[in-house]
C-alpha cells in the first residue's frame, strides 16, 4: 500500500499491532475483515474523505472504527491535517441506546486499558453520551399523566415505573416504562417559554449544567 508520509505508514503499522497482537493478548480473536475495515476507515479519516462501509454481523465494526478514530487523533496533527487536528470530538451515531451504553461501559474502557498498558496513549480515553430531548422526562407532563392514572387500573410494574420518574429524569434508565407512557411524559419537541415549571424543570437544569461544563472545558 502507498502511504502519503511516514506518519500515515506508522499509524497503519499500529493498527496491525493492535489487532494482531495487543487485542488477541487481551482475549479477542483476530478477524482479518475487521483489520481491513479499520485500515480503510483510518485512511478516510486522515485524508478528510467520506467512506460508505458495509460490513456483516460479527466482523467487529465497533472496534474497527474506534481504533481508527483513536489513531486519527494521534496522527492527524503530525500529518498536517489542519481541519482534523483541532480539539473537536469524534462523533459516533449509533442505531440503538444499547450500543451507546456498550461503547461507553465496555468498548472504551477496554481499549483505554489496553492502549495505556501498551503506551499508545498517555491518558484514558473519554466519551460521553448525547441523546435527544425525547429521552428525558418533562416534569409538567409527568404530573398530568400521574394524575390521569391515579384512580384507574394499570399494570403495576408500569405504574411503578411512572412514579419512579419523579426521582429519575432519564427515560432510558427506567425499566418497564411503556412506549405509550414514554410518549406522554417525554420532553416535547418544542418547550413553551411560558411553561410554569420551566424554572424548576430538571431537563432545563440538565442543559444548563451541560453548558457550564462545556464552557469550563473551553476556558481550561
Amino acid at each position: 500500500m502507498c502511504y502519503q508520509n511516514q506518519y500515515q505508514r506508522k499509524a497503519h503499522k499500529e493498527i496491525d499491532e493492535i489487532f494482531l497482537k495487543l487485542l488477541p493478548e487481551a482475549g479477542l480473536s483476530v478477524r482479518e475483515e475487521q483489520v481491513k475495515l479499520s485500515h480503510q476507515m483510518l485512511d478516510t479519516l486522515l485524508e478528510g474523505k467520506i467512506a460508505l462501509c458495509d460490513a456483516g454481523v460479527g466482523i467487529g465494526k465497533t472496534y474497527a472504527y474506534l481504533v481508527a478514530c483513536v489513531l486519527m487523533r494521534r496522527y492527524a496533527a503530525a500529518m498536517g491535517g489542519g481541519r482534523l487536528c483541532d480539539n473537536r470530538p469524534v462523533v459516533i451515531s449509533t442505531s440503538s441506546i444499547a450500543l451507546q451504553e456498550a461503547i461507553i461501559q465496555e468498548y472504551i474502557p477496554f481499549l483505554s486499558e489496553v492502549f495505556l498498558a501498551a503506551g499508545l496513549i498517555e491518558t484514558p480515553l473519554k466519551a460521553i453520551v448525547r441523546k435527544g430531548k425525547e429521552h428525558f422526562v418533562c416534569d409538567s407532563r409527568l404530573e398530568v399523566r400521574l394524575a390521569g392514572i391515579r384512580e384507574k387500573p394499570k399494570n403495576e410494574a408500569q405504574k411503578k415505573a411512572l412514579f419512579s420518574l419523579r426521582q429519575v429524569y432519564d427515560l432510558d434508565a427506567v425499566p418497564n416504562l411503556s412506549g405509550f407512557d414514554r410518549r406522554l411524559v417525554c420532553v416535547p419537541k418544542f418547550c413553551p417559554k411560558e411553561c410554569p415549571g420551566r424554572t424548576s424543570c430538571r431537563y432545563q437544569m440538565y442543559l444548563f449544567l451541560k453548558s457550564c461544563l462545556s464552557l469550563k472545558m473551553c476556558l481550561t
